[in-house]
């Protein structure tokens, strides 16, 4: 027997009592942009994830072998809520509404994954305009594909085969303008690609052996011909790329330097052409420059790269991403300085260096960034997730390239250490949404009227 529905009051249609939500949600925040976003789909089922550490088949949670695909069974994580009369009150420093303690966002809904959730990636995976997301189950051995079902809500996983997978990125490797799935094997140490057939299914396309301890994972057209698959190996500290031709290629390797942690691929010598950015988070003794940094491999537009640029950045650089943010045409960086609260900016030189970075504070231990126009102002704000207390940090974008002082998120209740961080307007509210994953799940953030 399928769970009940949603109740709504006699007289009113969900879509009308969604609708009445919304609106009074706008009275209550006193502040404009919240729509009616077309109420509960005919066949909403809601969800009910199975009990803590049970993971069998039988439950609907993901076979530990990594075995066959496990279909979603139709149902739907807990909906967008409304912000109840009284939790909304006064003004942030970043322009949001509070509402339950969180600045601009409404109480955190979980969509509970077994499985010791990794790396979190975000694409429209069926086509139909609004952003899916997708995650690795690192104990679990699963690849999780969550359709965004709109109007708030988002689909159980259908559950992919994967051996310890520990990165995933979603790209269009193909070329056949539909997004795959990418992920990084640490179990049998190798690299797959799923196909995306344009639908929200995948077939196995790929596969090939890198190695262990496969930290992160990029997809770009390098050169050479077609997209290219780079993996950062932190067993033997090199970079592994290989190129997609109907089939992964046998990778050529680069050294990675010490203790490669996370990379990103752009255009950071104004030439065209792409080049990869990799953390370095391990000191040295006596200190050397490929230590604590910021290594570039220059791409040289053939598929191949230059040996490694570095930038000193101290502490113990981590995530990492690029943007040109004070608009000289010149890609900067921001990378998490694990180890002291903080996030470094980096203005780049437009040579593959970088200039001393300026660090802004964070939560403990920062770890992924996001950017994104939080507070509409038309200027990209930074989105830091935090493993040590587990919160998120917003810092407000400023006209000039930088950003102001922190605005603390709370993801909660949630497990400890969040592993990824997605933002975009998921429901087409015309306000961004956040999604937050922990050692739990996903925690969705709702954005509200603002």
């Amino acid at each position: 027997m399928s769970p009940p529905r949603t109740a709504v009051p006699r007289g009113l249609s969900a879509r009308s009592f969604t609708g009445l939500l919304c609106a009074l949600s706008a009275v209550l925040v006193l502040a404009s942009g919240c729509k009616e976003d077309g109420g509960l789909p005919d066949d909403y089922i809601p969800y009910t994830p199975p009990p803590p550490g049970n993971t069998g088949q039988n439950d609907g949670g993901p076979p530990t072998d990594g075995g066959d695909v496990v279909l979603s069974d139709g149902g739907t994580f807990g909906g967008k809520p409304a912000c109840a009369s009284g939790s909304c009150v006064g003004a942030c420093a970043d322009g949001g509404v509070e509402c339950a303690g969180n600045c601009g966002f409404l109480a955190p809904v979980t969509y509970g994954l077994s499985g010791s959730p990794r790396g979190l990636a975000m694409g429209d995976l069926n086509g139909d305009q609004y952003e899916d997301l997708v995650t690795v189950n690192g104990t679990g051995n699963r690849v999780a594909v969550l359709l965004n079902r709109k109007n708030g809500l988002f689909q159980t996983p259908t559950l992919l085969p994967a051996s310890g997978p520990s990165s995933v990125t979603l790209a269009d490797v193909d070329s056949d303008q539909k997004l795959d799935i990418v992920v990084g094997n640490s179990g049998n140490e190798t690299v797959v690609v799923y196909r995306g057939k344009g639908d929200g299914t995948f077939t196995l396309a790929s596969s090939v052996k890198i190695g262990s301890e496969l930290n992160d994972v990029v997809v770009g057209n390098f050169g050479g011909g077609g997209q290219s698959v780079a993996v950062l190996r932190g067993d033997v500290q090199k970079l592994s790329v290989s190129r997609f031709n109907d089939t992964l290629q046998t990778p050529v390797e680069y050294d990675a330097a010490s203790a490669p942690s996370a990379m990103r691929a752009d255009d950071f010598n104004q030439d065209g052409r792409l080049d990869i950015a990799i953390t370095h988070a391990a000191s040295c003794s006596p200190p050397e420059a490929r230590c604590q940094s910021v290594g570039v491999l220059l791409g040289n537009g053939d598929g191949t790269f230059q040996a490694q640029r570095f930038s000193a950045v101290s502490g113990q650089p981590h995530g990492i991403l690029s943007a040109d943010l004070n608009f000289d045409a010149i890609k900067d960086l921001m990378v998490t300085d694990a180890s002291g609260a903080r996030v470094l900016v980096m203005r780049g030189n437009g040579d593959g260096t970088f200039q001393a970075p300026v660090a802004h504070a964070t939560g403990s231990g920062p770890s992924k960034l996001a950017l994104a126009d939080i507070d509409r102002d038309s200027l990209p704000d930074l989105l830091v997730s935090n493993t040590g207390d587990n919160r998120v940090s917003l810092l407000p974008g400023r006209s000039n390239g930088s950003f102001g002082p922190q605005v603390l998120l709370t993801a909660y209740p949630q497990g400890v250490g969040l592993q990824g961080l997605s933002v975009t307007d998921f429901d087409k509210d015309g306000i961004r949404d956040l999604a937050v994953l922990s050692g739990s799940g996903v925690q969705m953030l709702w954005g509200i009227c603002r």
